[in-house]
Formats: structure tokens, sequence, C-alpha cells
């Protein structure tokens, strides 16, 4: 299986930091992981360059990788219903 750093659970939002407003890069996968930068492309392309470096750094070491959470159909029928 091919890896695809985007296929963990990454999210990018607007948040105020010290008086700043910044787009800030997370992975759920890996709560150590943050990026905080001036646009979203930039937050987003970092984060994903984050995910390889540990996966290169993982198959040098041959250490474990987690997986990524994988989202079950129901969780999203849950959220789209609650909205009716």
């Amino acid at each position: 299986m091919k890896f695809d750093p985007e296929s963990y659970s990454i999210t990018i939002r607007k948040e105020e930091i010290e008086d700043e407003i910044l787009y800030v890069g997370r992975v759920a996968e890996f709560p150590n992981i943050s990026v905080y930068e001036e646009d979203f492309e930039t937050a987003r392309n970092l984060i994903i360059d984050a995910i390889q470096t540990l996966k290169k750094i993982a198959d040098e070491t041959h250490t474990d990788f987690p997986l990524p959470y994988l989202a079950s159909s129901s969780e999203f029928r849950e959220r789209v219903s609650s909205f009716s």
C-alpha cells in the first residue's frame, strides 16, 4: 500500500494567537505536531511535509508508524442528520 500523508486527520484552522491571526495545522494522530502560518496553503504544505518526514524517519529506524484514523460512514451520517 502506498503511503498517503493526506489520509491522516489533518485540521487547519484560523486562530488568534498573541493578537495575530494564523492558520494552525494539526494532525490528530500526532498530537505533538502543529504548524503556525500566515496562509492556509503554507500551513497545509508544512503539515504534509511533517507527516512525510516522520514517516521517513520511522522507515529509516524501522520504527512502527501510526496508521490514519478511519472515520466510519455512520459518523458522517450522524453529523449530517443532526443538522436536519
